[in-house]
């Protein structure tokens, strides 16, 4: 799952990076990383019977004579196959799925995950949910109510493409980007001397 991604280096620096925001604000911060948001069949489907059909086409034209079971049988065997290979492909699947589905799936994963992992459990309603899809090459971000409302107008979604666009260069290069949000998390939501950790700052890798 982005194991480049997620390497030792980015660790580090996704551990600093929630420490800064953290000290610096009352901003609890939770980052989840999911291999994909979605399954996206659509595209195993769609290689399957081009193959399928190029397969058929190169049969029923080859100078070479195939047999009746062949060309029935064969043409769709290697479609099934080529569709199953495609899972293995994230790249091709993002090539067959329009952004804004890829976003659609991202955004709807993120709220789930902030709900199942508690991010709003926190007194002062200031949970914040990054949430990173391999896959999909987007990052969503989930503000509780009270960060929300704190937070300028527009601020969240415009943090959120500047992760996702930092995203291709790697963990480490997200991680140092998120940090950077802290004066500004500060500035809408300041640090008090009660705050403490309620949430824990370690990866959630759970998988999708």
């Amino acid at each position: 799952m982005g194991a480049r991604f997620l390497d030792d280096e980015a660790r580090a620096a996704f551990k600093q990076a929630i420490e800064a925001v953290e000290n610096a604000s009352a901003v609890e911060v939770v980052v989840a990383m999911r291999r994909r948001s979605a399954r996206h069949l659509h595209a195993n489907v769609v290689i399957g019977v081009a193959v399928a059909f190029a397969g058929l086409a190169v049969m029923l034209f080859a100078e070479h004579t195939f047999s009746l079971p062949a060309i029935l049988i064969d043409p769709f065997v290697v479609g099934v196959l080529a569709g199953a290979i495609t899972e293995l492909l994230p790249p091709v699947k993002r090539l067959l799925t329009r952004p804004a589905a890829r976003r659609r799936v991202v955004d709807r994963a993120a709220r789930a995950t902030f709900v199942e992992r508690g991010v709003h459990h926190t007194r002062a309603r200031s949970g914040l949910l990054v949430y990173i899809s391999w896959l999909e090459q987007q990052i969503a971000l989930v503000a509780d109510v009270g960060l929300a409302q704190a937070l300028p107008q527009g601020a969240l979604s415009s943090l959120e493409a500047a992760l996702t666009a930092v995203m291709r260069r790697g963990g480490a290069a997200t991680a140092r980007r998120l940090a950077e949000a802290a004066p500004q998390m500060a500035a809408s939501l300041p640090h008090t001397n009660d705050d403490v950790n309620e949430l824990p700052d370690a990866i959630d890798e759970g998988i999708a």
